[in-house]
């Protein structure tokens, strides 16, 4: 009697483990870089904060419901890229996003100095596309 129930048990869990089975699909990440410079920064709140719209060219929106957004900034010409938000040289670095573009945004790390636009860089965005 052992034997049957037990024989009954290991070929009703091989019988369960082969019947799950799951497709996933897999939607690649996109990777695009923006080129800023100097100019492209503007200046409000007094000058305490400077903002920068970047445009992905993605051909749709990006974000809003469920995607992810990593943004990175290279301080170095591309040698290495820093995820933001971020404080580089007591600048503090952020970004919000509305589907259509992500605005950038420095400003000093306590928030209560002027700053000047930041030298040239390259901001390298990843889109995670999510189900």
């Amino acid at each position: 009697m052992k034997k049957i129930l037990f024989s009954l048990l290991i070929g009703g869990g091989v019988l369960a483990l082969a019947s799950c089975t799951k497709n996933y699909a897999v939607i690649p990440n996109q990777t695009v870089y923006a080129d800023i410079k100097t100019s492209d920064w503007g200046a409000y709140s007094n000058g305490l904060t400077d903002t920068v719209n970047i445009y992905p060219k993605t051909g749709s929106n990006f974000g809003l419901n469920s995607d992810g957004i990593l943004v990175y900034l290279t301080f170095d010409g591309g040698n290495t890229y820093e995820q933001i938000p971020y404080v580089y040289n007591n600048v503090n670095y952020s970004y919000i996003n509305n589907g259509r573009f992500i605005e950038l945004f420095v400003q000093s790390a306590d928030g209560t100095k002027p700053i000047t636009a930041p030298a040239p860089l390259t901001a390298k965005i990843v889109l995670v596309p999510s189900n």
